[in-house]
């Protein structure tokens, strides 16, 4: 059985709170300038992020990523950065099964008439979704 969900959105709680903690990915690494960002913008680290500046040029300031309240988490990323779609398509059951043969049982005059063997698997799989490292039923 294959399920899935299309048109809905969905705030992931695991990003607003990962983003801000430094447990994924996004939060760690070297910047633009080859330095760890997580070093102090004063030592060269942080990132610049996507945007513009008052005056419509680009923006070419470094956000701090040196702590807990770093520019991708909830204390300087609009909620609206953590809201995903909430579309997947998932694997949710598998079953497979198969009957023995009667022959196996002593025939007609058998005390078993029949045994099947069956193997069933469910939530195998999330195929597609947006929302990062999260199944986005669990927001």
């Amino acid at each position: 059985m294959v399920d899935m969900q299309k048109r809905r959105e969905v705030f992931s709680l695991d990003q607003w709170y990962g983003q801000a903690t430094g447990i994924y990915p996004e939060t760690v690494g070297l910047n633009d300038l080859g330095n760890p960002v997580r070093n102090s913008v004063a030592n060269g680290g942080g990132i610049i992020l996507p945007g513009v500046k008052q005056d419509g040029t680009p923006n070419d300031l470094r956000a701090s990523m040196d702590t807990y309240l770093n520019a991708l988490g909830y204390a300087r990323n609009p909620n609206a950065a953590h809201v995903y779609d909430a579309g997947f398509i998932k694997l949710r059951e598998v079953s497979l099964g198969y009957t023995l043969p009667q022959e196996w049982f002593g025939g007609d005059r058998g005390v078993i008439e029949g045994l099947t063997l069956t193997a069933i698997g469910r939530n195998l799989w999330i195929i597609d979704k947006d929302v990062p490292y999260a199944d986005p039923k669990q927001g």
